[in-house]
């Protein structure tokens, strides 16, 4: 297959949008009298709450027909200290018993994210004040039936209510998509924003996200119109079977095995890939999150440990078999997804790859070696966007489309069916922040009193000096 290297941050020719066309938008889009223009940050952990994820962004826009410019201002990854983490991680076992917790463990969640953002704000000297909305996620409710109430302590997302009165910024939160007027919640939003920012005029592009758990998007060129829709699936595990064996390999001293330089010192045992992935069908299940939290449990994770163990396996050689269980699960559920969605004579012209698992050598170098030689695999930076801050920047565009939906559509029908037929959007829940009256009024006279829906022409752009540098122009 075609390669691209993985480790530049030029953009290419080929790219979603060229450097020229970059540069054309960035003079063209100053901040027009009635202008969209807006700041927004996305904020999203990982299921073991080892770390938030931070993207703040730039959104601009000339008029609501004209293209939406995103600008990737700042990217971080904060680790979360164990006195913040362990608290949390307790409750969330103590919440298998019932819901009484809810309410403290919404108070150390929203703790937790309003801090990251106060010292994201701190490391990178931008004011509090200059961000207009936050877009949040975190996973780790997502396996719990909670109950449903509209009272704010015992909600099960009212930690972001907290955030909003401890930074007084407006959180956006618990996204759905809606396509053609009907909620689609099989759609992954992540997935959703993938499909906005990766479809091509002419090029058929798949989106590998590789986060604790896998993710592929199929996205056809704009040419197939609504014959094919972008199929998006959950292919099964991404880091979180590897995190789990770096922690137990090495005593909790490792969580991830970094750019996987760790299983490159050892050998896969094929005899225990390929009986695993002929057991265990991840097109029909993922893996448990619980597993990034919980240590020597019932689960598959550990009973791969307990089996290398069994066979004397040193550790390297333990982490290299369950890499190679991953590498060889996304190759598989790869070609089914296609065989089952699209002709048989259907090809991937691009294959973009992000998500902090995208780092990790052993993972892409397998695929590369495997995947047909027509397919030119790509990192997400290619069009200018940070590929393990996927997750961020998606919540973060989420949050725009969500709010600029909201404020234009008052009386959004809670009913899917009651939505107009070709009307796309993505709906959230808002807790108001101090700021939240300047941008509806900052809005509503951009739209000029009408509703907004999702744009679909969105073009990532950045700074002039910057896209210079990385194209080596001297």
């Amino acid at each position: 297959m075609t390669k691209v290297a993985f480790s530049t941050r030029a953009r290419r020719k080929d790219s979603a949008m060229e450097s020229s066309e970059v540069f054309r938008h960035i003079a063209k889009d100053g901040k027009d009298a009635g202008g969209l223009d807006l700041r927004v940050l996305g904020v999203s952990s990982d299921s073991g709450l080892n770390k938030l994820d931070c993207s703040l962004l730039r959104y601009r826009q000339a008029s609501p027909n004209a293209s939406l410019c995103m600008e990737m201002l700042q990217v971080s990854n904060l680790p979360v200290p164990p006195p913040t983490q362990t608290p949390i991680l307790n409750l969330l076992r103590e919440l298998q018993s019932g819901p009484a917790v809810i309410p403290r463990l919404n108070k150390l969640l929203g703790s937790m994210f309003s801090n990251g953002i106060k010292t994201f704000c701190q490391n990178h000297n931008i004011t509090r004040v200059s961000i207009d909305l936050v877009g949040t996620h975190t996973p780790i409710l997502k396996r719990f039936q909670l109950p449903k109430t509209d009272d704010p302590n015992t909600y099960p997302l009212g930690w972001n209510t907290i955030i909003a009165a401890q930074t007084g910024l407006t959180v956006v939160f618990d996204f759905a998509v809606v396509e053609s007027g009907i909620q689609r919640p099989q759609i992954s939003p992540v997935a959703f924003v993938n499909r906005l920012l990766l479809r091509h005029p002419s090029k058929f592009r798949a989106c590998l996200n590789i986060e604790e758990l896998t993710n592929l998007s199929f996205i056809p060129n704009l040419s197939d119109g609504n014959a094919r829709t972008t199929i998006c699936h959950d292919c099964g595990p991404g880091s979180l079977l590897i995190d789990y064996a770096m922690r137990y390999c090495t005593s909790n001293n490792n969580s991830e095995d970094h750019d996987g330089k760790y299983a490159v010192q050892g050998k896969a045992n094929q005899s225990i890939v390929d009986r695993f992935l002929g057991t265990h069908d991840y097109l029909r299940a993922s893996p448990p999150l619980s597993i990034a939290r919980e240590m020597f449990g019932d689960h598959e994770a550990q009973r791969l440990i307990d089996e290398c163990i069994f066979l004397s396996m040193s550790d390297v050689d333990t982490v290299a078999t369950i890499t190679r269980i991953t590498a060889q699960n996304i190759l598989k559920q790869y070609h089914r997804l296609l065989k089952l969605y699209f002709p048989h004579n259907q090809k991937v012209d691009e294959l973009f790859i992000c998500g902090p698992g995208a780092r990790n050598s052993n993972i892409i170098d397998y695929l590369e070696a495997e995947l047909p030689e027509s397919v030119i695999t790509k990192p997400l930076d290619d069009i200018g966007l940070r590929g393990d801050a996927n997750e961020a920047v998606c919540y973060a565009h989420l949050a725009l489309e969500a709010a600029l939906g909201k404020a234009t559509h008052p009386s959004t029908p809670s009913t899917p069916a009651s939505s107009q037929a070709n009307d796309d959007n993505v709906r959230g829940k808002i807790a108001h922040g101090t700021n939240w009256d300047t941008n509806l009024d900052r809005i509503i006279q951009f739209s000029k009193g009408e509703p907004l829906h999702v744009t679909k022409d969105v073009r990532v752009v950045g700074h002039l000096e910057s896209d210079i540098k990385k194209l080596d122009i001297q």
